[in-house]
């Protein structure tokens, strides 16, 4: 893995592209599922039974986010995208001033800086993606084994259910609206915030 390098993507940049591509289908073709469930198991159930599953749910979540944030701060130049953000709005002020005073030739000069400009932007929202793609080689295989063991009869090492203040018991594969279930709903809640702690805490240490 490389660092930030202005936007291009590197063999080992495009080569994690594919492997995120081939994990992500796990989420819908069994085979690749079952390949992946069997790799993240012997690293994941032992974990899942060792912890309540309530709380071991927010410590896979926290790792995930903290994965995550690591990567956003080493593979995202956030200080060149706010530069061109500002160069970008000034650049669209002195456009409207050259509009307003008919400055047809500095309005051209504009125009073709505001083309570099773009161009520029294009390559930051590429590189952008980078981050994504890296994290995940680590968010698809666990997130694919916690829905796996929570769904799967042949799993059986986690709670049916789990008590929550005020409702009592409920099942974790309770559907709350449409497709949300339960476990899905937490695993999500989790995944929030303890990805803002952790780019927090990554900025200030970075």
């Amino acid at each position: 893995m490389e660092s930030k390098n202005g936007g291009s993507w590197s063999k080992y940049d495009k080569l994690a592209g594919l492997l995120a591509v081939g994990l992500f289908t796990g989420y819908f073709v069994q085979p690749i599922e079952a390949a992946i469930v069997t790799v993240v198991s012997p690293l994941l159930s032992p974990l899942a039974v060792w912890l309540p599953f309530s709380l071991f749910m927010f410590t896979l979540a926290g790792t995930t986010g903290l994965y995550t944030a690591i990567l956003q701060t080493k593979l995202r130049d956030t200080e060149r995208m706010e530069r061109l953000q500002e160069k970008m709005k000034t650049l669209q002020e002195n456009v409207k001033t050259a509009r307003k005073e008919g400055d047809e030739d500095e309005l051209d000069d504009l125009r073709e800086e505001q083309q570099e400009l773009m161009q520029s932007q294009l390559k930051m929202m590429k590189s952008s993606v980078r981050p994504m793609v890296w994290s995940l080689l680590v968010t698809a295989p666990a997130f694919i084994w916690l829905r796996w063991v929570l769904t799967s009869p042949a799993a059986a090492i986690t709670p049916v259910a789990f008590f929550f203040p005020v409702i009592g018991q409920i099942a974790w594969t309770a559907t709350i609206v449409g497709p949300l279930q339960v476990w899905l709903v937490w695993y999500i809640g989790a995944s929030i915030s303890s990805g803002y702690v952790s780019r927090k805490i990554v900025q200030r240490v970075a």
